[in-house]
C-alpha cells in the first residue's frame, strides 16, 4: 500500500517534466531549461537548445501547438540531417503520442500522423527539419495565409 502513493507521485512529476505538443510555457521550459529566445508576446514562440537539439515552440491559448525541431550542429548552413532512429524518438517523446502511423509519401519527405488524427509530423529532407503540429495549428495557418493573400 505504501508504494501506491510513491507510484502516484512519480508519474505525476513525469508529466509534469514531459513537454510535447499540449504542453503549457511551464511544462516546455521543465523540460528544454531557460528558452533561448522567448518571442511569446510578440509571435507565439519560444526557442530552446537542448542535449544536441534546437526547438522552436509555437503556442495557441497557452498550449503548444507546433514544434519545429532540428540539430543544433550545422554543415554548409543547414542544420545536421537527423537519422531515422533519432526522428522516431522525438516523434514519440515530442509529439504527444507513443505511436506514430506512417502516412504514404508523395514526395521525399518523411510524414507520419498520430493514430486519431489530431497530430502529424513532417521531416523536410532538404532542410533537416522534422514539424509536429495539430491540424487545427495547420488549418490556422493556412487561413492566415489566405487571408494575407486577398
Amino acid at each position: 500500500m505504501r508504494l501506491l502513493p510513491l507510484i502516484l507521485i512519480f508519474s505525476l512529476i513525469g508529466s509534469l517534466l514531459h513537454a510535447e505538443i499540449g504542453a503549457s510555457k511551464e511544462q516546455c521550459m521543465a523540460r528544454y531549461g531557460k528558452p533561448e529566445r522567448d518571442a511569446l508576446k510578440e509571435s507565439g514562440l519560444l526557442c530552446f537548445r537542448k542535449d544536441g537539439i534546437c526547438a522552436i515552440a509555437h503556442f495557441y491559448k497557452g498550449k503548444c501547438d507546433v514544434l519545429s525541431i532540428f540539430s543544433e550542429n550545422e554543415e554548409s548552413g543547414l542544420p545536421v540531417e537527423l537519422p531515422a532512429d533519432r526522428i522516431q524518438s522525438l516523434l514519440r517523446s515530442e509529439g504527444g503520442s507513443p505511436d506514430w502511423i506512417p502516412s504514404p509519401r508523395f514526395s521525399i519527405n518523411g510524414v507520419w500522423r498520430t493514430p486519431d488524427g489530431v497530430t502529424f509530423a513532417i521531416y523536410d529532407t532538404m532542410r533537416h527539419k522534422l514539424a509536429i503540429m495539430t491540424h487545427d495549428a495547420y488549418r490556422r495557418e493556412k487561413e492566415e495565409v489566405r487571408k494575407a493573400r486577398q
